[in-house]
């Protein structure tokens, strides 16, 4: 394994990353509608099953860079309003993909790379955006309940 590789690795990491990164802001919101792929929940995925494994200590320690490229943060909620609650959902699930699609596109190491290398870097960057995906998730949950309970007070 050459030094050069490894740069090679790291250069084609960071870059697929920051074009999926860019890229996102610009992705119409109708791809953005619902919960797919792997944005589906699990069984037994709730925002209180996050609070419980301590995500608010994650929240505080890690950084939001939704803004970095022209995205929206998702540091705070915009506001309460039914639509200002849509438009976060939006940003949340775009930044999902971002860290998903960051994933997948590491996979391309496989074709030029011995596999354990590749394995190695694809398994840092799962580790590099777990936790972000994790914090996305469990937005995504809080924002989903309280869509539900504004549905629900309508109804009533």
């Amino acid at each position: 394994m050459s030094p050069g590789l490894l740069v090679v690795d790291i250069s084609v990491i960071v870059t697929l990353s920051v074009i999926i990164g860019a890229s996102a802001p610009r992705w119409p919101d109708r791809w953005l509608r619902s919960d797919v792929g792997p944005l589906r929940p699990v069984p037994g995925e709730t925002a209180r099953m996050y609070r419980r494994i301590g995500i608010s200590t994650l929240i505080r320690r890690l950084p939001e860079l939704g803004t970095l490229f022209g995205g929206e943060s998702k540091s705070a909620l915009p506001g309460m309003s039914v639509a200002d609650l849509r438009r976060y959902l939006r940003e949340v699930r775009r930044a999902e993909w971002v860290h998903w699609g960051s994933i997948t596109a590491t996979l391309v190491l496989f074709a030029f790379n011995p596999w354990p290398l590749a394995l190695l870097f694809w398994l840092l960057v799962v580790a590099g955006n777990l936790p972000f995906i994790t914090i996305l998730r469990h937005n995504r949950l809080r924002i989903l309940g309280i869509l539900e309970r504004k549905d629900a007070a309508r109804d009533d």
